[in-house]
């Protein structure tokens, strides 16, 4: 119920903007790859299927909490994107330390940290290019799943000492544009020895929610931050602060 006061009924989704180094086969020099910029979209999973993972991930977004963020690992299976972390609570997978990195603070102080429980739906599992949260219990981690992972992230599919229960990773969206971003990404170099952490930093610039219009020939529109839908469109909120990770890039 949340998610639809605050951003309508859906379909939602949430445009990804990130800058990396655009690599170059015929320049072995990493200092010499330009930095880009390119985008991918997330087409989130129906309110009616992952309520509560995707309100959060959307309110998330909301306060700007994934910018200047990281894509920390690519292993074979997924991507993974996250804040940094002391080493006390870093999970596994989640090896950079770089200060610029937003805190796992940031999160935690929002109470928009981690989902409250495992949820998960049959109807959405993890096929090729969805998206799923990291972690027991998941957040605020979350990964693209470069192929079908159905059966390892899904009910059962990850046995160990610490999950009794065994159970899924919720799977909340999925990659509908962008995928040659994504591609680029993949060229990266990956350190294998540090839980195949990306060497040079892949940075998440912004995040916005994207919901469409009236019209749907009229495509998509954002909601900012400190606003949220009502019946007149998107209206704006007091009191709401834009971000709480620093200045918008």
């Amino acid at each position: 119920r949340e998610a639809e006061e605050w951003f309508g009924p859906g379909p939602h989704s949430i445009e990804i903007e990130l800058e990396y180094p655009k690599v170059q086969r015929t320049n072995p020099d990493p200092n010499m790859w330009p930095r880009i910029r390119n985008k991918f979209t997330i087409r989130l999973a129906p309110l009616d299927l992952m309520p509560h993972t995707v309100n959060l991930f959307l309110q998330q977004v909301h306060h700007g909490l994934w910018r200047n963020c990281r894509v920390v690992s690519s292993a074979s299976h997924i991507y993974q994107i996250g804040p940094r972390y002391d080493s006390d609570n870093r999970p596994e997978n989640q090896n950079q330390d770089d200060d610029s990195t937003p805190h796992y603070k940031h999160f935690l102080d929002r109470g928009l940290d981690k989902v409250s429980f495992q949820e998960y739906h049959k109807d959405y599992p993890h096929v090729q290019w969805t998206v799923g949260l990291a972690g027991r219990p998941g957040g605020p981690d979350f990964y693209i799943n470069k192929s079908d992972n159905t059966l390892i992230h899904g009910p059962g599919g990850q046995t160990n000492e610490h999950d009794l229960h065994n159970e899924a990773d919720p799977c909340f969206g999925k990659v509908v544009e962008g995928l040659s971003t994504l591609d680029e990404i993949e060229l990266i170099p990956t350190d294998p020895d540090r839980g195949n952490e990306i060497k040079y930093p892949v940075v998440v610039v912004d995040a916005r929610i994207l919901v469409p219009n009236e019209n749907p020939e009229d495509g998509w529109r954002v909601i900012e931050p400190g606003t949220k839908m009502s019946n007149n469109g998107i209206m704006p909120l007091p009191n709401v602060h834009d971000d709480i990770s620093g200045a918008r890039p």
